[in-house]
């Protein structure tokens, strides 16, 4: 099961990764999808 804790950081691993791939980060969301689990919404650009 996801906590919160472990999808910040998975969260920040990703956007540490594609930062240096050269995308742009446009914006990250935290929410919960339809059974309470916590969700990432995050939007890149090239």
């Amino acid at each position: 099961m996801w906590s919160t804790e472990k999808l910040k950081r998975k969260v920040e691993i990703i956007l540490n990764e594609k930062t240096k791939d050269g995308y742009e980060v446009v914006s990250v969301a935290f929410g919960l999808n339809i059974w309470w689990i916590p969700t990432a919404y995050i939007t890149l650009s090239k």
